[in-house]
């Protein structure tokens, strides 16, 4: 259901998981000093295969030097559309802190997988970095399409369906529109034309989300990056909720399709850009989950949650957090936490406001460690059903989820 807005800034999602895989190899050379014994895949015109190559090579030396003519260059003038994304693009990169820039020629056996027009299509991996907040650069699978000129070729597109469906792609907001980047320390902002206008205002809030969380998470550093778009195509994709119903959503940016994550980050409804009362709360929940990073993602959905929401809250007395829990789950008796897969589909405004009582509870009557701890625990634990989980938090607390509820709602009530 459609939820109002009151409600909008207790509807964050948890970070999505990255999968474990070897770190991503060094930069690899130029597609032109890559191994081709065989030559050109067979019924490939050799030639133009050669001068799509070139065109590869000449859009890294622009893009490394900032040359925006020699990049659009490269590109067909006849095709628009696509020359105006292309020039957006170079701008908006040039915005960004981009290092470790490359283009190599991709993995050509995934050309038996994808269709298209054009004269010629080659698999691409672009990679880049954002300086002072990727751990490592980061790699896009692409698929390029060319027509021939003359005796050379211009690109006419940069991106496939079939390979983005297959590699996950999910866009960032200088693929999507005119950008507008702020930084502060270690902060970095992306804005965009709508939602420049807040922010100042936002990057102030940021700051202060980012020093009430590392009160809690000390050891992190507190550098992260963050989209305030309007375009909430990403959002959309990566919620388990309806777009409307979240408020932000953190995630992993993998080195790679598979790899290890990059950094994480996290993207902002547009609705909680202009929210003054709403956006402090959802910064600091988002910021858990990028503080935290892979260290919860074998944690129980309720303790992913419930930790970010109690930090999300505590800038209140615990009193006003015990009384707004209270109102919160009003008529709610008997009421167990959610197994993680119905944590966002049953009910998720309860299962927000539970986890957080509970994780509350913990925290003001066993002290915050208690959390933390729990988590590390999950962290070490390889577990497949909820039974297991329960007998972790049985083993680790003394008591069971269902008597973690119920005394934590006695706890809320007696306020």
């Amino acid at each position: 259901m459609r939820m109002s807005r009151a409600w909008l800034s207790s509807l964050l999602l948890v970070p999505l998981l990255a999968c474990q895989a070897q770190p991503p190899a060094d930069d690899g050379p130029s597609p032109r000093d890559l191994p081709d014994s065989s030559g050109a895949p067979a019924g490939m015109d050799e030639s133009l295969r050669d001068a799509a190559l070139d065109v590869v090579e000449a859009r890294e030396r622009a893009l490394v030097d900032g040359d925006r003519e020699a990049f659009l260059a490269t590109v067909d003038p006849d095709e628009l559309g696509f020359s105006a994304t292309q020039a957006r693009w170079f701008d908006n990169l040039a915005q960004l802190p981009v290092t470790d820039v490359s283009y190599e020629l991709g993995d050509e056996d995934v050309m038996t997988r994808v269709a298209g027009d054009g004269d010629l299509q080659l698999p691409v991996d672009f990679t880049m970095r954002l300086r002072g907040f990727d751990r490592r650069p980061v790699t896009q699978r692409m698929v390029w399409t060319f027509v021939r000129n003359g005796d050379g070729a211009l690109l006419v597109e940069d991106r496939n369906s079939q390979i983005d469906a297959q590699t996950g792609w999910t866009p960032a907001p200088w693929d999507l529109a005119h950008i507008d980047v702020r930084r502060s320390g270690g902060i970095l902002a992306v804005f965009d034309e709508d939602t420049a206008e807040h922010g100042s205002y936002v990057m102030s809030d940021l700051a202060e989300a980012t020093r009430v969380v590392r009160r809690h998470l000390p050891q992190w550093s507190g550098k992260f990056v963050a989209y305030g778009i309007s375009d909430v195509t990403a959002i959309d994709a990566m919620s388990a909720m309806t777009v409307e119903d979240t408020a932000a959503v953190a995630f992993p940016v993998l080195s790679r399709p598979g790899g290890p994550a990059a950094a994480y980050r996290f993207a902002v409804n547009p609705t909680v850009v202009g929210d003054v009362l709403a956006r402090g709360r959802v910064f600091r929940h988002e910021l858990v989950h990028v503080a935290l990073g892979t260290t919860d993602d074998r944690s129980p959905q309720w303790l992913v949650e419930g930790t970010a929401e109690y930090v999300a809250r505590s800038v209140l007395p615990v009193d006003d957090r015990r009384r707004i829990a209270a109102q919160e789950l009003f008529g709610i008796s008997g009421r167990a936490l959610e197994p993680s897969r119905r944590f966002y589909t049953r009910d998720p405004l309860v299962s927000y406001a539970l986890s957080s009582l509970v994780c509350d509870y913990l925290a003001s009557t066993r002290g915050e460690g208690v959390l933390w701890d729990l988590v590390r625990t999950f962290q070490t634990e390889q577990l497949s059903t909820w039974a297991e989980s329960e007998d972790v938090v049985q083993r680790e607390l003394g008591l069971s989820t269902d008597q973690l509820s119920t005394q934590a709602l006695a706890w809320a009530r007696s306020a």
